[in-house]
């Protein structure tokens, strides 16, 4: 599984998700603007977003966390 986080500019927001992948220790790729390639599709608004095998989830919500990577 290819995880990438978008953290956003809202900070309660970013801290949520983040908080979410280090407390069930996901693996995931911490991408910030710089390392953006110019032709690449990237994420950069407000709200964070994790892109999880090629699908993108914008703002998730725990509950959604928790569907996406399984865990209860």
């Amino acid at each position: 599984m290819t995880v990438r986080f978008f953290p956003g500019s809202k900070k309660q927001k970013t801290s949520l998700v983040a908080g979410f992948l280090d407390q069930f220790h996901v693996d995931h790729e911490m991408v910030v603007a710089d390392h953006l390639k110019s032709n690449a599709f990237h994420h950069v608004g407000t709200d964070p977003a994790l892109e999880v095998d090629g699908d993108m989830y914008v703002d998730p919500n725990v509950d959604a966390l928790k569907k996406i990577f399984n865990v209860s």
